[in-house]
């Protein structure tokens, strides 16, 4: 039986198309090669405990594939006019400082828009090649720490081998996705290179490939997905690929990864010897969000910089604050009283229309966003949570929460008033020019728009909040995580998995090491001088440590739930207990169905 529903839950993922996608801890130490192993099984569950043996799982309603609405977000308010994809790169880089934000091949988009981009090559993928070359002076590469460091146990066993890891780099022939990994593929002819994130970010990739080269005598061996499903591709290899096919490790997009637990194709990262999942490079969110009926099939951490770039915070106009009476914004964060409230207090004073009777978007507001349902996730209101049980943690439906009223409230207060932009016909650039103009006082956007930010006029300052929250009861801010973010695994098509696992805990420790330390580094870089320390200090205290994943948002599940946001309040009034209601069933059906696909994973290949 347990064959029949993988292999349905096989058949049903793979017809839709993929749209879209501090201290350093010590390394793994030195052993001989053992053999590991752990039980696929959990424990016995009580007749009539699992609340999917209800389901018919025969409906393939009930099993969502990883393709999703944009939020789901029907208020055409909240909307691009027109439908984008996430990889592409149409964006004069010109115009926003070398890359798109990865939603939309607008230049201001946001990272919400799954990639429909196509096509693989003959093995399913490509090596990554080098950048440009530059002729801009060296620099220092960066520290790997702020302290001496405790030094690795070397374990050189596959000295001389090469690891392959299967990532969406760029879906072009160029590397200019923003949402694409090319922080990981740089070559040598980009240590001094403007080009991707950065010198500074060049120059801890390539350390990072210089200490496991001359440590462990392993290459890193980046393979371009190139756009393709990279479930697709290690299935393929699963049954038969070639050699430049036998993945060690994959990193895919999260809207990607539960396509991947259908079809079977990664091992459980719980329980073995090389990966110590309570190590702080791994972000320890994602390790319990991810981890369902005691099975961990991937993770998110500091081997890859996505999760905290493809991030959302709220950003403010520096200028636009001199002479308002208004509370130092900052001590407001720290007191935990920065709230929707308050957003909606401050920006009523900078409103301002221009003379023509008719609000512009030439005239002042004070604050601007292209969806207001990620307020729900700001609000710690998520579409699907995890919850623990007796039998490990489980997927539950959590939309249907107390807050949702009074949350649909404000936002429809925000949506009608006129010092408020919430929809720009589909022109991300208007907003994002209001806000560099000085007409638009809060922008809520990506963290990557600091990298856009640095290339404006010198007059020109940002500060950096955290997005709000709903109340001061509220326990703490929230950061979602873009589904463009990636996550780590292991194929089952990996040509060993004892070095896999190796160097999955390599490439996290190495991570935190450079890449993480460097990535900080730039941003603080690439804010003014004048706020960098103070903004700085609000995102590594406020703004990163408060990372969250929502399950429902992050697999997409056709838009389901996030269908339920977006019309509970697009008819300017309230209508979630309506739609939530007509989506319920369906939704509590598809959640249960992927908690059986998790409690009855295996490690085995058939």
């Amino acid at each position: 039986m347990k064959k029949f529903f993988a292999l349905l839950l096989v058949v049903l993922m793979l017809l839709p198309s993929i749209v879209a996608c501090g201290e350093t801890e010590t390394p793994p130490e030195e052993s001989s090669k053992v053999e590991s192993s752990k039980s696929d099984k959990n424990p016995s569950k009580p007749d009539g405990g699992n609340e999917s043996s209800k389901v018919d799982t025969n409906n393939s309603s009930d099993v969502p594939s990883s393709s999703s609405k944009d939020e789901g977000d029907t208020n055409s308010s909240d909307k691009p006019a027109s439908s984008t994809t996430g990889n592409s790169s149409n964006v004069d880089s010109s115009n926003n400082g070398g890359s798109n934000t990865g939603d939309s091949s607008n230049s201001g988009s946001t990272g919400d828009t799954q990639s429909s981009t196509a096509g693989s090559t003959d093995n399913g993928g490509t090596n990554s090649s080098t950048g440009t070359n530059s002729s801009t002076k060296p620099v220092t590469p960066p520290s790997p720490g702020d302290k001496d460091e405790t030094p690795p146990a070397v374990n050189t066993k596959w000295s001389g081998e090469t690891l392959n890891i299967l990532a969406t780099i760029w879906t072009g022939d160029t590397p200019s996705a923003p949402w694409s990994q090319v922080e990981l593929t740089v070559g040598p002819d980009d240590w001094n290179s403007t080009a991707g994130f950065g010198n500074i970010i060049n120059m801890a990739v390539l350390q990072r490939a210089e200490e496991i080269r001359e440590t462990y005598g392993v290459e890193l061996n980046w393979i371009n997905s190139r756009g393709s499903q990279i479930a697709t591709l290690i299935s393929e290899a699963i049954v038969g690929g070639s050699e430049s096919t036998k993945y060690h490790i994959a990193m895919p997009r999260m809207l990607e990864a539960q396509t991947i637990v259908a079809t079977n194709g990664i091992y459980n990262l719980a329980g073995r010897r090389y990966i110590d999942l309570t190590k702080s490079y791994y972000n320890q969110v994602s390790v319990e969000s991810y981890t369902i009926a005691d099975n961990t099939l991937f993770v998110a951490g500091d081997f890859s910089f996505l999760d905290e770039q493809t991030s959302y915070l709220m950003y403010y106009n520096v200028a636009m604050t001199n002479g308002l009476a208004i509370p130092d914004l900052y001590t407001m964060v720290k007191q935990g009283k920065w709230t929707i409230d308050e957003l909606t207090n401050i920006s009523m004073l900078v409103k301002k229309n221009e003379g023509d009777p008719k609000w512009t978007d030439e005239d002042t507001y004070g604050f601007g966003t292209t969806n207001m349902s990620r307020f729900f996730q700001y609000s710690g209101i998520k579409q699907v949570s995890t919850q623990a049980t007796q039998y490990g943690n489980k997927y539950v439906v959590s939309l249907d929460d107390p807050k949702v009223g009074t949350l649909i409230e404000k936002i429809l207060q925000i949506n009608s008033s006129d010092w408020a932009r919430t929809r720009w016909d589909g022109d991300y650039g208007a907003l994002q020019a209001a806000f560099t103009e000085g007409r638009l006082l809060f922008y809520n956007e990506v963290i990557q728009k600091i990298d856009y930010f640095k290339n404006q006029t010198d007059e020109f300052r940002v500060g950096i909040l955290p997005c709000p929250k709903l109340s001061t009861d509220q326990e703490s801010y929230y950061t979602p995580c873009s589904y463009q973010s990636v996550v780590m695994c292991i194929p089952k098509a990996t040509p060993e998995r004892e070095m896999s696992e190796y160097f999955f805990e390599i490439l996290s420790y190495t991570g935190q090491k450079y890449i993480m330390k460097a990535f900080k580094e730039n941003m603080r870089t690439n804010l003014d001088a004048e706020s960098a320390a103070t903004s700085m200090e609000i995102i590594e205290n406020y703004i990163f440590p408060n990372l969250c994943y929502d399950q429902g948002y992050m697999y997409g599940w056709n838009g389901l739930l996030s269908d339920v946001q977006g019309n509970s309040y697009s008819a300017g009034k309230n209508n979630f207990t309506q739609e939530y209601s007509s989506a319920a069933e369906q939704a509590l059906a598809t959640v249960a169905n992927w908690n059986l696909a998790w409690e009855d994973y295996t490690d085995s290949i058939d």
